[in-house]
């Protein structure tokens, strides 16, 4: 299991317990019938503040982040308002867009888990 993309995040904002996020899964679906989506699954654990000792009497926290079709992006894939001038597209279309680029998947998702850390998604 070293493949495992494990990120260190803020720290629990009421208790301040450390926090680790790891990918449990990337979907794509691709075709309307799935659902025009990204999902990327993470599980939030929790470890004591001195040290990485987990803390096994809080269950770990799974969060869904989904890139669909109701959320615009710039060109860049920056979360925009879907009515500004810098909407480019949508986030999904920009997540299909990127298929045809070569890119490292686990820096993507470290970089999708750090921002969604950023937007307080994992509290």
């Amino acid at each position: 299991m070293s493949n495992l993309i494990i990120v260190p995040i803020s720290n629990e904002p009421v208790y301040g317990f450390k926090r680790k996020v790891t990918m449990a899964a990337l979907h794509i679906g691709a075709l309307p019938f799935i659902g025009e989506n990204v999902n990327l699954v993470c599980q939030v654990d929790y470890f004591e503040q001195t040290t990485d000792v987990p803390i096994t009497i809080i269950p770990p926290k799974i969060v869904s982040l989904i890139a669909d079709n109701t959320t615009c992006v710039d060109v860049n894939g920056v979360i925009v308002p879907c009515g500004s001038p810098e909407a480019a597209m949508t986030e999904y279309e920009y997540f299909m867009q990127m298929l045809n680029v070569p890119v490292v998947i686990a820096d993507m998702v470290e970089q999708k888990i750090l921002w969604a850390d950023s937007e307080g998604r994992f509290n």
